[in-house]
């Protein structure tokens, strides 16, 4: 049978098109499957469908389909000699609420979202609670409502709290202020029960407004620091923009719809397991100052780490599935580290400055992949050798946690001897049967050390 779109995901409104007409449409917002579908009326041509389409929806939101791309377009049969055509669009980000966004206009003045791991990695457990023995309270309890009619006390009352604390820590950074905070939600009680639910959310207030798309990867540097410390890939969920206009009242945030989301695992997924709080390396609720001084430094250096971090990232998006490339990904992304991460190669001696400028000259006049290969050798002399620069990050994590880890060395060694071994392909002193069962270990090794000498560099006191 087939199933029928929810009225959640379906929105029907009207749509403006660039020739100024104003289209019906129906929008559904279902991730990656999301369509725009738009009826064009007396046109028996492909229509041109803009970037950006905004639309007012029956219910006189306003919508804002940013990066639409048109997958289909069909005629329809004649009736009365009247024509029409429809279009099938996909928005790579669609905007619900009180007014249009001009993506390309710097008007963006928060951002706040949740990710998969939110209260494991915030995990402020004091925050919510129950009073165990309700009974010396539960009479001034109720009589603080003031209701003009006597409620009946038992003897085995049920009284539950949120301490009202609402900022977990706000720290900030050189891209703006980040602060997470507890999004309480509640009912005011009945015979059906009572409840207090929360969400924690995090918001990016930027040193001043920003466009969309600086506005998205703003949100995606803190995703990959939250990625980090949670050890495995995260969702982005409930994501809302709030709007520097003030000629808009009141000044309700803008429900945005991230077609392309980072995905993270689903609650019945047990391929990888959520993390613990206790094993979340930094704590924003006990040790906020560490926290702060780990977040700004790490933040700091993510325009020029954010190439290796991602494909840190990616790494971790493959949860426990391990294969070769995986673990060349994670050799590689050494290799991307920028130059003050790695170690300062020893300066060449006069006499191999002039061999190598004596063998350029020689191959430069030749043709042929051995050419361009010894071309390529040539020019990584003097510069940190892979193995090199993994060991120099291992240097850094051997510093704090060497008593955990005594063979951290010969493990990475081994780990790069491997990479090069796919790489290059075999050699005699490398025997790769004898290291195959061990190839998620020697992954996990890389990832480990990465990710550890990052945080400690950016301030993390590993031991405690």
């Amino acid at each position: 049978m087939k199933k029928v779109a929810s009225k959640k995901s379906r929105k029907l409104g009207k749509f403006a098109l660039p020739d100024g007409s104003e289209v019906f449409g129906e929008l559904r917002l279902k991730g990656r499957n999301s369509t725009l579908k738009l009826r064009l009326e007396g046109t028996n041509h492909q229509p041109k469908i803009p970037r950006l389409i905004h639309g007012q929806l029956h219910d006189l939101s306003k919508v804002s389909c940013i990066q639409c791309i048109c997958t289909f377009w069909g005629n329809s049969g004649a009736m009365d000699e009247e024509r029409y055509c429809h279009a099938d669009v996909f928005p790579h980000f669609v905007t619900i609420g009180s007014q249009h966004l001009q993506p390309d206009q710097p008007s963006i003045k928060a951002v706040h979202f949740t990710v998969t791991d939110i209260s494991s990695i915030f995990y402020d457990f004091d925050a919510f609670g129950h009073v165990i023995d309700s009974k010396p309270l539960i009479e001034n309890v109720v009589k603080s409502n003031n209701i003009d009619r006597e409620i009946a006390v038992g003897g085995m009352p049920l009284i539950t709290y949120f301490t009202g604390k609402r900022e977990i820590i706000s720290v900030d950074t050189v891209i703006g202020r980040i602060s997470v905070n507890h999004c309480p939600s509640y009912n005011m009680g009945g015979p059906n029960g009572v409840f207090i639910k929360n969400k924690i959310m995090v918001t990016v207030t930027p040193v001043t407004p920003v466009a969309f798309d600086d506005c998205i990867e703003l949100t995606m540097t803190v995703v990959r620091f939250l990625t980090l410390l949670a050890g495995r890939k995260q969702g982005v969920k409930s994501v809302c923009l709030d709007i520097a206009d003030e000629s808009v009242q009141p000044h309700a945030p803008l429900h945005l719809s991230w077609s392309f989301a980072p995905q993270g695992y689903k609650k019945n997924d047990k391929s990888v397991e959520v993390p613990h709080p206790g094993d979340i390396p930094l704590d924003a609720v006990h040790r906020p100052e560490e926290f702060a001084t780990a977040l700004k430094d790490w933040v700091v250096r993510d325009s020029t780490w954010r190439i290796a971090r991602a494909r840190y990232n990616e790494c971790l998006r493959q949860g426990n599935s391990y294969d070769t490339n995986r673990l060349i990904a994670a050799a590689n992304m050494f290799d991307l580290l920028p130059k003050e991460a790695v170690p300062i190669a020893p300066e060449m001696s006069t006499e191999l400055v002039a061999a190598q400028t004596q063998c350029r000259t020689i191959f430069k006049s030749l043709r042929g992949i051995e050419r361009d290969s010894i071309m390529n050798a040539l020019g990584r002399m003097g510069k940190p050798s892979l193995t090199t620069k993994v060991l120099h990050r291992g240097d850094i994590v051997a510093r704090h946690l060497g008593h955990k880890f005594p063979e951290l060395t010969l493990v990475l060694k081994t780990s790069v001897k491997c990479r090069n071994y796919f790489v290059h392909g075999g050699s005699d002193n490398f025997n790769y049967a004898a290291i195959e069962p061990l190839m998620s270990f020697l992954t996990d090794a890389l990832e480990f050390t990465f990710a550890a000498s990052d945080l400690i560099e950016a301030g993390w006191d590993a031991n405690s």
